[in-house]
C-alpha cells in the first residue's frame, strides 16, 4: 500500500471566516475526484475512503479503457467532489453538514457527505461504499451520460431499470412517499438509491456492508442481493450496470476493504 498526502489548504477570504463552522480545511484526490474532510476529520480515514475508491479502478478484462477514461474527463472537468465529515459532530449538531465552503472552482457537483463513524465494521463499510456510489452513479454518470442516467427522465434506461424493479415488488420506494411533493427530489433519491442496491448487488456486497436481512439474500427495501439474482430477475437493470458500470470500474476487493475499516 502506497503512501499518500495529505494536502491541506486554507481559506482567506475574511466574507467566509467563521470561527463557529468546521470548513472543509484538507483534501485527497483520487482518480480525479477531489475529497474534502472537514476540519476535524482524520487524515487517516479520509486516506482511507480514497483508498476505497482507488479500489475500485483495478483492471481487468471486462474495462472499455474509452469509456473509463471518459468518465474521468468528466470527473476533471466538472469539478466533481466528495464530502467527508465527523458523524459525532453532526449528531451534536445537523448545521455542521452546511458550515463551511469548499474552495473554487468546486461547487455543485457533489451528492451526500461520508460520516467518520467512531468505529469500523459493516456499517461504516457501507458509510463509504454507499456514498462514493451515490457520487459514481448521481454525479458523474449522469453529467457524462446524460441520456441513460438522467433521473428526471421517465424514459431513460436508469429510471425505467427502477420501474422494472418496482413493478415486479423488488424495489420498495414507499419509505420515500413523504417527498412525492418534491418531484425532482423524489426522482433523484429514489433512483440514486436503486442505482446503489443495483451495483451492491452486482458485486455481491450485501453482507460485508450489513445489508443483508436474515431470510433474503437482499432486504426489505431491495429484495435481491446476489448478480445471479439481478440477472435473472431484472434483466433491464443487468443490462444497464454492464453497459456502464462494469465497463468502467472493478468490483473492489472485499479484503482489502474489510481491513480498511476493522471493527
Amino acid at each position: 500500500m502506497w503512501f499518500r498526502y495529505i494536502l491541506l489548504f486554507f481559506i482567506f477570504s475574511c466574507k467566509e471566516l467563521n470561527l463557529d463552522s468546521f470548513d472543509f480545511t484538507q483534501h485527497v484526490d483520487s482518480h480525479n475526484l477531489r475529497i474534502f474532510g472537514k476540519s476535524d476529520v482524520s487524515p487517516e480515514f479520509l486516506d482511507k475512503v480514497a483508498q476505497s475508491y482507488d479500489a475500485m479502478f483495478e483492471i481487468n478484462s471486462k474495462i472499455d479503457e474509452s469509456m473509463r477514461e471518459d468518465y474521468l474527463s468528466t470527473t476533471k472537468d466538472k469539478n466533481v467532489y466528495q464530502r467527508v465529515g465527523l458523524e459525532s459532530s453532526f449528531q451534536k449538531n445537523e448545521g455542521y453538514a452546511d458550515k463551511g465552503n469548499v474552495p473554487s472552482p468546486y461547487r455543485h457537483n457533489c451528492t451526500d457527505f461520508i460520516w467518520e463513524e467512531k468505529r469500523g465494521g459493516e456499517r461504516q463499510i457501507n458509510e463509504v461504499i454507499e456514498h462514493l456510489l451515490h457520487t459514481v452513479t448521481a454525479v458523474i454518470l449522469n453529467l457524462t451520460y446524460k441520456n441513460d442516467w438522467d433521473y428526471n427522465n421517465s424514459s431513460s434506461r436508469l429510471r425505467m431499470a427502477m420501474q422494472e424493479a418496482i413493478d415486479k415488488g423488488i424495489y420498495d420506494v414507499s419509505s420515500y412517499d413523504d417527498m412525492k411533493g418534491d418531484k425532482e427530489g423524489y426522482n433523484h433519491v429514489t433512483t440514486q438509491e436503486y442505482a446503489y442496491w443495483l451495483v451492491l448487488a452486482e458485486w455481491n456486497y450485501f453482507e460485508p456492508t450489513g445489508n443483508k436481512k436474515q431470510g433474503l439474500s437482499g432486504n426489505d427495501e431491495f429484495k435481491l442481493g446476489l448478480p445471479e439474482e439481478i440477472a435473472s430477475e431484472l434483466p433491464i437493470g443487468h443490462q444497464l450496470y454492464k453497459d456502464y458500470v462494469e465497463k468502467i470500474l472493478s468490483v473492489p476487493d472485499k479484503d482489502l476493504i474489510v481491513s480498511l475499516f476493522p471493527k
